[in-house]
């Protein structure tokens, strides 16, 4: 398994959960208890390549980052949005300003003589954005900036089986080059395709589909 192209990366995992999730009695708040093993393997493989800390997003109204981060504040965040009172919840989910940030901070950085080879960006969601057309504006911009289709990597994890959220994620799979992207790096999986065995393999298919 070539992990060496996971060396030397910067990692972002981004945390874009619907209010209506947190919610017991919700089918998708099931699903996020269930994957939150899942994304805790995912966390702990990320810092093990990245080792100044992953960075964390938490793409609400505010929009709350960490950076230099590690599993032990993933695995916080998640327990805290599975037990957070109604009268916390959310405005709105605004994972455009997370991913915006996400690669304006990449960019910056690779104006650094020491700036490393590329990024790998986890997006974990169970509802399809509000403003989707502007997500994908974002990533067709972003992916015109690099020159090699490997320095990017963008992974959705779909939390749930919404309908419109699959069809969006797929619609950003199969068809960002048409929308203008110089490459293609995107890929989608449903959480329950993480394995806890095959995480590196996730984790190169991010940057290899």
């Amino acid at each position: 398994m070539p992990t060496n192209l996971l060396e030397d990366r910067h990692y972002t995992i981004i945390i874009a959960r619907s209010d209506a999730s947190r919610d017991p009695q919700h089918p998708w708040y099931g699903d996020w208890v269930e994957a939150q093993a899942s994304l805790i393997d995912l966390a702990k493989k990320c810092q093990e390549f990245d080792t100044d800390g992953i960075t964390l997003y938490e793409a609400s109204t505010p929009m709350w980052k960490y950076k230099n981060s590690n599993v032990a504040r993933l695995a916080e965040i998640l327990q805290r949005q599975n037990t957070e009172p109604d009268s916390a919840k959310q405005t709105a989910i605004h994972l455009e300003e997370a991913l915006k940030e996400t690669f304006s901070d990449y960019f910056a950085s690779q104006t650094n003589a020491k700036g490393k080879k590329g990024a790998i960006i986890v997006v974990v969601l169970d509802e399809k954005p509000e403003k989707a057309a502007a997500v994908a504006e974002i990533i067709v911009s972003a992916t015109n900036k690099i020159d090699k289709d490997q320095e990017i990597g963008l992974s959705f994890i779909q939390i749930g089986d919404d309908l419109k959220t699959r069809e969006f994620l797929t619609d950003l799979d199969t068809n960002l080059q048409d929308r203008g992207a110089r490459f293609d790096i995107v890929d989608t999986k449903f959480w329950h395709e993480i394995k806890r065995s095959s995480v590196v393999q996730f984790l190169i298919g991010a940057i290899n589909d």
